[in-house]
């Protein structure tokens, strides 16, 4: 007997109209311009806004001290175009508490997530593990495009936000890079001309499908532009990519960034770096095959430590499979793998 068709939510349905093709919206060029935004902690009762020009509120007591040259980056696509999505969601963070609980107390974390919507920013804001440790970019989607794929970060509280802001990508479906930028000092045995310097992150999804002319490589260029700014000493950018087409193997080395992977002796075509392809029904790995859709790319004065995937073979609760059965649904939390990687500043450079 065949299996039952999906249930397709709401979400699924406006999605799948917007990703088919069409033609890309063009707009003014203040459109594509940096829009600054605040950011958000929890004071312990609610969470409260860091507007562009409020002070970062201190770490607390509790909080161990970091290793001020390393840092851990997450970064993980949660599948918004199935069912069942505040399941997968509670899944993915309940997993993501243990991976963090796990880590080394003194290295800082920073996790990206793409594919978020509402209820997976209800579910953030929510959970007591996030409040307690991290700054979120997002409370709700007033500063995304768009009410569905939407992304968001998640920046340890031992670090000291200066700037976050978004840049609209030329997209068919509202793609942009959200920026957060890190304080940074520098050692006293080196000269100190260079301080006020930051740690540029980059969250991305970059254009799906394949377009004609091809788009990824107008965005990442245009994503590379803000990591080479003058006051930028060293930048990460993670995401998905979706680097489904042979041109995606060079947009890293041609915006002159390393790849995460590929610098500690990853290979490309390899299993051990697809990020996609494994998590998907038979039919689909069938018809696509497998990809390094997810990266985690460099420059500046940082190199990469070590690089991993995560959320490998996370699935829903047990209790929630069933529901998944009945309805043809995949168990899996994502179609996604995670990346997560650790880098180490160079140059005399400390996390402020």
């Amino acid at each position: 007997m065949a299996n039952p068709a999906p249930n397709r939510s709401p979400v699924f349905e406006s999605l799948n109209a917007q990703l088919s093709p069409g033609s890309v919206r063009e707009y003014e060029d203040e459109f594509y311009k940096p829009r600054p935004q605040g950011f958000w902690y929890h004071d312990g009762s609610v969470w409260t806004e860091v507007s562009a020009t409020s002070t970062t509120p201190r770490k607390t007591t509790s909080q161990a001290e970091i290793q001020p040259q390393i840092i851990r980056l997450c970064s993980w696509n949660i599948d918004l175009l199935v069912g069942l999505i505040e399941e997968r969601m509670a899944a993915a963070l309940a997993y993501l508490c243990d991976l963090i609980s796990s880590s080394p107390l003194d290295i800082p974390i920073v996790i990206f997530f793409q594919e978020m919507g509402d209820s997976d920013l209800q579910q953030i804001r929510e959970a007591s593990w996030i409040q307690e440790r991290f700054f979120i970019t997002d409370f709700d989607e007033r500063n995304w495009l768009s009410p569905f794929m939407g992304t968001t970060t998640l920046i340890d509280r031992r670090l000291k936000p200066v700037h976050v802001f978004r840049v609209a990508w030329y997209s068919e479906f509202d793609r942009d890079g959200l920026f957060v930028d890190i304080s940074l000092t520098r050692s006293p045995s080196v000269q100190n001309e260079e301080n006020g310097k930051v740690l540029r992150l980059c969250n991305v999804h970059l254009e799906s499908l394949v377009a004609d002319p091809p788009i990824r490589p107008l965005q990442l260029s245009e994503a590379s532009k803000y990591l080479h700014e003058e006051n930028v000493a060293a930048a990460l950018l993670a995401g998905d990519l979706n680097a489904i087409q042979p041109f995606d193997r060079i947009l890293h080395s041609n915006n002159s960034l390393k790849d995460a992977y590929l610098e500690l002796g990853g290979k490309e075509d390899s299993d051990d770096g697809y990020t996609w392809g494994y998590q998907v029904p038979q039919h689909i790995r069938e018809r696509f095959g497998c990809s390094r859709m997810d990266k985690i790319l460099y420059k500046g004065e940082i190199e990469a430590k070590a690089f991993e995937r995560i959320g490998m073979g996370v699935k829903v609760e047990e209790s929630v499979r069933e529901r998944c059965r009945e309805e043809g649904e995949q168990e899996w939390v994502s179609d996604h793998y995670g990346v997560m990687g650790d880098f180490e500043h160079l140059g005399g450079w400390k996390l402020g």
